[in-house]
């Protein structure tokens, strides 16, 4: 009997050395991108607000953006260290989606929600009927312009392709690009050429997904215009290293800027005195053809072997789809400029999306928009490389095109 104390006392020591590494696996562990120092309040609330009512607490952890983009979350999975909520892009999503590493939520989602995000923006995080994310944004892109050097220069806001490439070239000058767009190889250079592409009438793959589209006059097109705009010295052959933000463009070296809903919350951030040369028009279309955009915006993944699906589930839904749609709405209004794929959010802002430049976004902008597809590394690099060529090597449009569409099929041939 004088045993038992002395096996318990034993059994209690070993729990107590043990119980920091338990406190470890029970944490819910939430990834995401730095974000600038006036968007952490709005993550620092909700995880205290999750902690303070709920057993199982969160712990959010950020990242480098290129870090986070480039290796973070790989190896986090690699190496057993993955999150159990985490953020991810459109250019990465199908890669996670098709490779099992997403936990199919359609069995968490509550009918307010449902019915609230736009079908679109449901099309976009859905995989043979599966909802992989969930989507909290969106940010179309346009033609921001610096209307004093319109004006001045005698322009008109270009309503075409041929009126885009004369503003350009007119708005040129030894001190000054005409326009900027990305020239970095990259997934955000394909996801601000892709409105140039289907506006031309071309699309990347098939509907089906099993062959390659872009090689054809349309796709040929958009990539002579790009091609033509970089050649010509009228946009920028290089980029700034940040692509979705150009200093260049509030600080009046460049007249034109293709770029997102964000630039307008940068620029009211960090050069309020441009606000009074801040302009936005929709992005040119070839004559005769509809006018169409693309918007991005990251949504929320739950990782698919995370050991608490059900918390997960509730904690990535509750961040912006709960029924309240207060903090839904403060993400695209108070901490970002973005919409918000709720239907109630625009609804119940009725005054803030009435003013500049979000009316024009929210009602001009928004009904041309397709959400921005995702496509694997190798589909993705087969784009970026064409549009390369097009600006860089002399390569013109149709070769680029069908280039890229070899190599698109080929890798199909391995999937």
């Amino acid at each position: 009997m004088r045993r038992l104390p002395v096996l318990l006392s034993v059994v209690l020591v070993g729990l107590m050395a043990l119980s920091p590494a338990l406190a470890q696996e029970q944490t819910l562990k939430f990834w995401t991108f730095e974000y600038a120092e006036a968007v952490d309040p709005f993550f620092e609330q909700y995880v205290e607000e999750w902690n303070a009512t709920h057993d199982l607490k969160v712990e959010r952890q950020e990242f480098p953006w290129a870090q986070y983009t480039g290796e973070i979350l790989t190896t986090g999975i690699a190496t057993g260290n993955a999150p159990d909520v985490f953020f991810i892009s459109p250019g990465d999503w199908r890669r996670y989606a098709e490779g099992g590493l997403a936990m199919p939520l359609q069995d968490y989602i509550p009918d307010y929600l449902q019915e609230d995000i736009l079908p679109a923006s449901w099309d976009a995080v859905t995989l043979n009927d599966n909802v992989y994310s969930l989507p909290f944004e969106m940010e179309p892109v346009v033609l921001w312009y610096n209307k004093t050097m319109l004006e001045e220069a005698g322009v008109a806001v270009p309503t075409t392709w041929d009126e885009l490439l004369s503003a350009a070239q007119t708005l040129t000058t030894e001190d000054r690009y005409g326009i900027l767009i990305p020239t970095n190889p990259d997934y955000y250079e394909n996801f601000v050429f892709y409105p140039f592409l289907w506006m031309a009438g071309g699309e990347v793959m098939n509907p089906d997904f099993t062959e390659a589209a872009i090689n054809s006059p349309e796709a040929a097109q958009a990539l002579d215009l790009w091609g033509t705009l970089v050649r010509e010295g009228y946009a920028a052959p290089n980029s700034t290293g940040n692509d979705p933000v150009d200093e260049r463009f509030p600080t009046e070296q460049a007249a034109m800027f293709v770029s997102g809903y964000w630039v307008y919350g940068w620029i009211k951030d960090n050069y309020p005195d441009f606000l009074e040369h801040l302009d936005v028009a929709p992005i040119p279309a070839p004559a005769g053809k509809d006018l169409q955009t693309v918007y991005g915006g990251w949504t929320v993944m739950v990782y698919a072997d995370t050991a608490f699906p059900a918390e997960a589930a509730e904690f990535a839904i509750g961040l912006f789809g709960a029924e309240d749609n207060t903090r839904a709405a403060e993400w695209g209004i108070k901490y970002n400029t973005k919409l918000s794929p709720r239907a109630s959010v625009i609804a119940d802002n009725e005054e803030f999306y009435s003013q500049f430049p979000h009316d024009v976004f929210a009602k001009q902008i928004f009904p041309t928009a397709r959400p921005e597809p995702s496509y694997p590394p190798e589909i993705a690099q087969a784009v970026w490389e064409a549009i390369q060529d097009t600006m860089f090597n002399g390569v013109s449009g149709a070769d680029a095109a069908a280039a890229a569409a070899d190599k698109i099929n080929s890798y199909l041939l391995t999937r």
